[in-house]
């Protein structure tokens, strides 16, 4: 199950089932909307492509709380922030060139 498979990663426990299943949630959207097919539905998604749902999850949990940082460095405390930020916008939830490696081709948007 990918929730435990989370867990894992994270070294979490049972209470932290809330907050991942909502990124869980997140992330088989994001991918849905990447893929742009009719073909492929939320079941789907998840009992197929799990390892990128799982990336997805994890490069989210990892930075939560961070999300509005740009740098940070510890000798003399230095943090920047992003001016702007939203979660779909930055870092924290994008499909990468590994996630994208994980994942079939999406379906091209003709525009006319």
């Amino acid at each position: 199950m990918i929730l435990d498979d989370l867990l894992v990663l994270i070294d979490g426990d049972e209470s932290l089932y809330p907050i991942l299943t909502i990124y869980k949630n997140r992330a088989i959207t994001l991918v849905l909307k990447y893929l742009n097919s009719s073909v492929y539905d939320a079941t789907y998604i998840e009992d197929n492509f799990a390892d990128a749902i799982i990336e997805l999850v994890y490069n989210a949990y990892s930075v939560k709380g961070k999300e509005d940082i740009q740098s940070e460095s510890q000798g003399s405390r230095n943090v920047t922030y992003k001016i702007t930020t939203t979660f779909a916008d930055g870092a924290t939830n994008a499909i990468t060139n590994s996630i994208r490696a994980l994942l079939p081709l999406p379906k091209v948007r003709m525009m006319g």
